[in-house]
């Protein structure tokens, strides 16, 4: 049990910021409970569903919050001590940043999984999230079991020469629809300012030389967008022992919505086959 000074601190937070309530179109998660971590000036909220196995941290894409995962959790493992991050300014992470980060959303994944209890796990997320947990992984490689990135892309030049920048390729009529009707209720309280600068972050990262370096093993998750696959070089992502790539037929850069049963079953894979390759040690 947490201490009650953290407790104590937790309500307050709750009481001081109040993030937009979810529609009842996009509903928050069922299951989960939201717990929101204090920092300097506002909130972090991790939506958490307690679990016997393996930690399982997700952390959505640039202008989405924990609702995003709702078609990819259902396939999960139900066992997974599953912790799915908000970025600041989404969901009930309030506000949104100031000349944010990478680096800094990291360093906020890192201080929700250090309140949350997680000594050890396993962190991965889609686009923005992916990068972030491989910047995580730089970060804090000690604590990490695998890193699974989901069009996480290692820098934005792997984005252009990979699939000439298209995020959009295989997605019907009603999925943009819906990802439209998403993207403004989640940024609904959010400057035009605001969103110019949290939406260039992911362009002044670059993870090639963590990826060159690292020895934590990576699931890497593309959508071919029903052409012809880019070479990992092309992705900048180096051919490596501990570094798996895995495509996703017919999928676009929401494949996590698209084709959740398939992202999930590699996630599970991975996770499974680590798992036993440290209890073989």
């Amino acid at each position: 049990m947490r201490p009650l000074l953290w407790c104590s601190g937790w309500l307050l937070v709750a009481v001081c910021f109040s993030p937009a309530a979810a529609s009842e179109r996009f509903p928050r998660l069922v299951g989960f409970e939201d717990r929101l971590i204090g920092f300097e000036g506002g909130q972090l909220c991790c939506a958490h569903r307690a679990g016997d196995g393996p930690t399982l941290v997700l952390i959505p894409g640039t202008f989405s919050d924990s609702r995003v995962f709702a078609k990819l959790i259902p396939h999960l493992k139900d066992d997974y001590n599953l912790m799915i991050i908000e970025n600041r300014g989404l969901g009930k992470s309030w506000p949104p940043p100031e000349n944010g980060s990478i680096k800094q959303c990291a360093r906020d994944a890192l201080l929700i999984t250090k309140e949350m209890g997680a000594r050890s796990f396993y962190i991965g997320g889609h686009s923005l999230g992916g990068m972030i947990s491989l910047e995580v992984g730089r970060q804090a490689p000690n604590k990490l079991r695998g890193i699974i990135s989901m069009e996480g892309w290692t820098n934005w030049q792997a984005a252009r020469d990979g699939f000439d920048l298209e995020m959009k390729a295989t997605l019907t009529e009603e999925e943009l629809e819906e990802a439209a009707a998403y993207r403004k209720e989640v940024l609904a309280k959010w400057s035009e300012r605001q969103v110019k600068s949290f939406g260039r972050i992911w362009r002044i990262w670059d993870g090639e030389s963590f990826l060159k370096e690292t020895t934590v093993p990576i699931l890497e998750i593309y959508g071919d967008r029903g052409k012809a696959r880019p070479t990992w070089e092309a992705l900048r992502i180096p051919e490596r022992d501990n570094i798996r790539l895995l495509w996703v037929e017919n999928a676009s850069h929401k494949l996590h919505t698209q084709k959740p049963k398939k992202v999930a079953g590699g996630i599970n894979r991975f996770i499974t086959e680590r798992e036993a390759e440290l209890r073989r040690r």
